[in-house]
């Protein structure tokens, strides 16, 4: 160029540049997602998107708050079905490099700037391919991921050429030159200081809407050199696709200085790149349209440069979700202790991103991976309730619900007992006491009696209300209320006696129940039959046996009255033992106060080489065959279940057969019924083929002291 029209084009550029900089439209904030891909295990969407301020550089993601909504609808989805990450290590990119190679380019000193300052700092899998144009655009390079190879086969020795710059049309091809239904995010890097020299090129408009539908970011770097770049339209460039645009807009220059310049915008280029986000997003309760896909409107609102909104279209396949109670109970079932609910799912979820929530009474009770729920009807409040389940994903949002809830009906246990001292048979006054959860208020407790043989026939014996959580019952005269419910007790009766709570309405089940006590009562004595006297006649002189006698003013002679007398005497032994065994069963079945003696005594048990031994540290122990026995006697058949008892009485230790016909040998000599044997150390009884050995228990070998060999 001549050295007048050099200076000439000095002299006019610095005002040319200065114009074009009131053009220029600002830089802009930009969000770009340029990939949505759907996990249906996790039934969610990841977006891909680039986030950048207004000076080209990353925002920082903990000071945006995104929302997501459904384009064309008004669903917003909620802020917890969405989750935002800053990348640290972004995904691999496509790029193609724009490169001016008009006579006005410093081109060795623009491609030793791409060779050290960007080339480097790109990722190792990032694809990278070259446009060359002046006067005409060059054909695009293949992509290398080896960026050495693109710099040493296409841009060492790059040679510049005269002519009307295409610039436009270069980044028209660019924009046009990425494979079809790429998952990378594309980038066009324009290097150029030249503007527009030639009409014939594509239209501004038209290249931003095909990069948009493309989803294709312009970056441009324009440098002054001797000619000068179209600022104003790179940077329309620039913002009209969501990219940004490094201008060097030093008039007095040097091709060192231009280097720098444009190394040190391919650093803030880097660092753009770099800008990269993740946003998660569930997508329960989002309906795809007839191509399978869901569109997207994506706003960001920052701190310093406003709202930014972009709009991606996310394919998404509809997830099955089941669940359901497997073996559920009946409707109204009573329960009274625990029950496990069972459910099965089935999810197209991995079990890892759902749980199971259970709900009593419509309120969580349990959210876990657990399929099983254990009702404890202990619990909670007696009555009616109702247990239903959900299927939800980790943001808790309800996949699937069972088809109904299971009504059921619970039932408290409580626990009566005798007041203290109290024992069958009962005699007197006899105080009842029941005892509830005091975690729940029950209404009044219904004390009831019950023959054993004939438990239907249940007769009140009173109500009482609880006083916190027990309630009692005091009876002044147990026998005389019993006997009032039921005629004709014998001392061979047994009753039970229950507690229940009557359930609201009393057509329900009882809201609470006792356990069964089962008692007998000790019955009045029977009164003795005093023999009728008999009033002598005068003597008279006939044989003695037919002298008569006067009985009430009529004679009898004497030998029926000799036989009336053996009569009498007979019944009256018969009545004396009828009374010795009431009097023996009484004493068995009512412990006196009398304390246990202080030196505790013990019954060996042998029979054959079995040895056993019990201290006696209560008043009554009972024998017999049956396993409810204190000491069991084994299975022999010659043993009665109930054969004998060791009792403290009177101050003393005594033995009794339980029933007439039982036998039982006590220091060789054989005992047949209702005996009372005083007991003292030692004493050997033998019942069947078994030896017991009333000792001190002090005293533990007895091998000297045995008198009988089993």
């Amino acid at each position: 160029m001549p050295y007048r029209l050099f200076f000439l084009i000095a002299l006019l550029l610095p005002g040319m540049w200065a114009q074009a900089q009131d053009n220029i439209d600002p830089p802009r904030a930009s969000l770009v997602a340029y990939e949505c891909l759907f996990d249906p295990s996790t039934n969610s969407s990841t977006i891909r998107a680039v986030l950048t301020g207004t000076n080209g550089l990353p925002i920082a993601l903990d000071t945006v708050q995104p929302t997501v909504a459904v384009a064309g609808t008004t669903t917003v989805l909620p802020p917890e079905q969405i989750s935002k990450i800053m990348l640290p290590l972004r995904p691999p990119l496509q790029m193609i490099i724009v490169l001016d190679i008009t006579s006005t380019v410093p081109i060795e000193q623009i491609v030793n700037a791409v060779s050290t300052r960007l080339m480097p700092q790109l990722n190792v899998e990032d694809q990278v391919a070259l446009i060359t144009f002046s006067g005409e655009v060059a054909p695009v390079t293949q992509f290398y991921t080896d960026k050495n190879r693109l710099i040493n086969e296409h841009m060492i020795d790059l040679p510049t050429l005269d002519g009307d710059n295409q610039l436009y049309g270069a980044i028209d091809s660019a924009v046009k030159s990425f494979p079809f239904n790429s998952p990378f995010r594309k980038v066009v890097l324009v290097l150029t200081d030249s503007g527009q020299r030639s009409a014939e090129q594509p239209q501004i408009e038209s290249i931003i809407a095909d990069a948009v539908n493309n989803q294709v970011q312009i970056y441009p770097i324009g440098f002054y050199t001797r000619d000068v770049p179209d600022v104003p339209v790179l940077q329309q460039l620039a913002n009209g696709t969501s990219g940004f645009g490094w201008y060097y807009t030093e008039i007095r220059n040097s091709r060192a200085s231009i280097e720098e310049a444009v190394g040190q915008f391919l650093n803030r280029f880097v660092q753009t790149l770099n800008s990269e986000i993740q946003m998660n997003v569930n997508m329960q309760g989002l309906v795809p349209d007839a191509t399978g896909h869901v569109l997207l409107n994506l706003n960001l609102v920052t701190p310093n440069d406003g709202t930014l909104i972009t709009t991606v279209r996310c394919p998404l396949t509809l997830l099955n979700h089941a669940i359901r109670f497997i073996n559920p109970p009946i409707d109204n079932t009573a329960v009274n202790g625990q029950f496990q609910f069972s459910v099965a799912v089935e999810s197209d979820l991995s079990p890892d991103l759902w749980r199971v929530v259970f709900l009593r009474d419509d309120v969580e009770v349990q959210n876990s991976s657990n399929t099983i729920y254990t009702f404890d009807a202990a619990q909670v409040q007696p009555g009616y309730h109702t247990v239903g389940a959900q299927l939800r994903n980790q943001s808790g949002q309800v996949l699937a619900t069972t088809a109904t809830a299971v009504r059921v009906y619970t039932q408290q246990r409580l626990q009566l007992t005798l007041g203290e001292g109290a024992v069958s048979p009962l005699s007197g006054v006899v105080r009842m006491e029941v005892n509830a959860n005091p975690g729940f208020v029950l209404q009044d407790a219904r004390f009831q009696i019950a023959r054993l043989t004939d438990p239907r026939n249940v007769q009140l014996l009173g109500t009482r209300p609880f006083q916190g959580s027990q309630a009692v019952l005091v009876d002044d005269n147990i026998y005389q209320t019993v006997s009032a419910l039921f005629p004709s007790i014998t001392a061979q009766d047994q009753f039970q006696i229950t507690v229940i709570v009557p359930g609201l309405p009393e057509t329900d089940p009882p809201l609470a129940f006792s356990n069964e006590l089962v008692v007998s009562l000790v019955t009045p004595d029977e009164p003795v039959i005093e023999a009728p006297q008999v009033v002598e006649a005068p003597p008279v002189d006939l044989p003695w046996h037919l002298l008569p006698a006067t009985f009430g003013g009529i004679a009898i002679p004497r030998w029926s009255l000799a036989s009336l007398a053996g009569g009498l005497l007979i019944l009256n032994f018969i009545l004396f033992q009828v009374v010795r065994r009431r009097r023996i069963d009484r004493l068995i079945h009512n412990v006196d106060r009398h304390d246990l003696s202080p030196q505790l005594m013990a019954i060996t048990l042998r029979r054959g080489d079995m040895k056993q031994s019990f201290t006696l540290t209560k008043k009554t122990f009972n024998i017999g065959r049956g396993s409810t026995n204190d000491i069991n006697l084994g299975d022999d058949p010659n043993i009665s279940r109930q054969h004998g008892v060791v009792m403290w009485r009177k101050k003393g230790w005594y033995y009794s057969n339980r029933k007439g016909p039982n036998v039982t040998r006590i220091d060789g000599k054989r005992y047949r019924g209702l005996v009372w044997y005083r007991l003292e150390a030692i004493t050997e009884m033998e019942i069947g083929q078994n030896l017991l050995i009333f000792h001190s228990n002090a005293q533990q070998d007895l091998s000297d002291f045995i008198k009988t060999n089993l």
